[in-house]
């Protein structure tokens, strides 16, 4: 077989990344936790000026998190204090790895570790349910404080940088983690929780279509069914673990009960307690609440049967500066957990098919990529909830680029 690889192995590439491994957790050996984590936090407040793209997807995740319980200004400065508190915990991981299993009770407290016991004691294994947040790689390193004889497992994604992912793994293993990959066959990691294992999942992270269909923070999204699957086939019990900065370079990680029977619905409203325990620990980098959408999949098919979602439902924006007047928006493109609101031009009248409650939106002058952008980021924040995705016909290329600007998705339909 002939042609180039697709990813052909980079071997300089990965050993220069290993090198610079080894020299951070080298220089971190040198440095108290606290120290440490304090540095991570100032190097983040930098970052914060650096990524634009990032703060508005962090500052779009608090927005429907928090709905109705925040205000915009108090949302920013959360923001931008998650932006370093991440930094912190990342950094502080070339701290904790390092650290002995006698010294980790002073970098991270653990609090309910009887609920812990008494689910061991069930005999039927435990599936414990986490989330990116707080200090989360010192996770597999917990287990030396976990009862005596406990069998943990975890799931992993493995690194790019296939060197420093043999380092990583051997680490968590040598804690005696075993580690299963999404390749791994969902029967052997029933049979290892049958056999008394305790297998932490982190379920926070969107899963795209293939997920189900349940609220999360009272916002209907899709969230992975592992965590249910094998909780019901090995009958074991679930749990929930919240981790949070208890002060620099201390870590608390809380277990939390997840009501029975643990349907994908239950284990996100435990997940969803656990975040909110320390929502500035959370990890909201990834665009949680993104809904995948295009001309050929609308946002039924991403909803599911037309019931409303209750709680926050999906703001859209119908962008009808330009459109034809015989265009009108599809029947497939409706839904009960959908609000639409409307842009026109300053002296265009709504069209007959709108719902006389819809909220209209004029434009300023002007098609630029600016004059865009600044329409879409007004119309944005002049709600508590964030804009979803904006629907049009023969949208621009500058539209298309001032909606990618302010994180908002241009559906153009023919």
């Amino acid at each position: 077989m002939s042609g180039k690889q697709k990813n052909p192995p980079k071997p300089l590439q990965w050993r220069l990344e290993c090198l610079g491994h080894s020299l951070i957790e080298g220089l971190a050996s040198l440095l108290p936790g606290s120290w440490l984590f304090r540095l991570g936090e100032a190097l983040g407040g930098l970052v914060w000026h650096l990524m634009p793209q990032r703060r508005k997807t962090i500052l779009r995740n608090l927005r429907i998190a928090f709905a109705g319980e925040k205000d915009l200004p108090e949302l920013r400065r959360m923001a931008r204090e998650t932006f370093r508190r991440t930094a912190g915990n990342m950094i502080s991981v070339a701290h904790t790895a390092r650290l002995s299993p006698e010294k980790l009770s002073d970098a991270i407290h653990i609090e309910n570790l009887d609920l812990l016991e008494q689910a061991v004691a069930g005999g039927r294994g435990v599936v414990l349910l986490l989330s990116h947040m707080g200090n989360w790689e010192i996770l597999s390193r917990i287990v030396h404080l976990f009862p005596e004889e406990s069998r943990t497992g975890a799931f992993y994604r493995p690194l790019n940088n296939r060197l420093l992912d043999e380092r990583v793994l051997g680490r968590r293993q040598a804690d005696g983690t075993r580690m299963f990959s999404k390749r791994d066959n969902p029967l052997h990691v029933a049979g290892f929780l049958r056999e008394g294992g305790i297998v932490g999942i982190l379920a926070d992270q969107r899963v795209g279509s293939q997920g189900e269909l349940v609220p999360f923070f009272g916002r209907r999204t899709r969230a992975s069914p592992l965590p249910s699957l094998l909780a019901r086939r090995a009958k074991s019990a679930v749990l929930a673990l919240s981790v949070t900065t208890e002060r620099p370079g201390k870590w608390r990680a809380v277990f939390m009960r997840v009501e029975s029977p643990p349907t994908t619905g239950h284990c996100m409203v435990a997940l969803e307690q656990a975040m909110k325990a320390g929502p500035l620990d959370v990890f909201w980098f990834q665009e949680r609440w993104k809904v995948y959408i295009r001309p050929s999949h609308t946002i039924r098919d991403w909803l599911g049967p037309d019931t409303p979602g209750g709680g926050k439902p999906h703001r859209a924006l119908l962008w009808l500066a330009d459109v034809p007047e015989s265009w009108r928006l599809p029947a497939t493109w409706t839904h009960p957990d959908v609000e639409y609101e409307v842009a026109l031009t300053s002296s265009a009248a709504p069209p007959w098919w709108l719902p006389v409650t819809t909220r209209v939106h004029r434009l300023s002058s002007g098609a630029d990529v600016e004059t865009l952008r600044k329409s879409i980021a007004a119309i944005d924040e002049s709600a508590a909830l964030p804009l979803d995705f904006i629907l049009t016909t023969g949208a621009s290329k500058a539209l298309v680029k001032a909606g990618l600007r302010e994180a908002v998705p241009v559906i153009s339909l023919p």
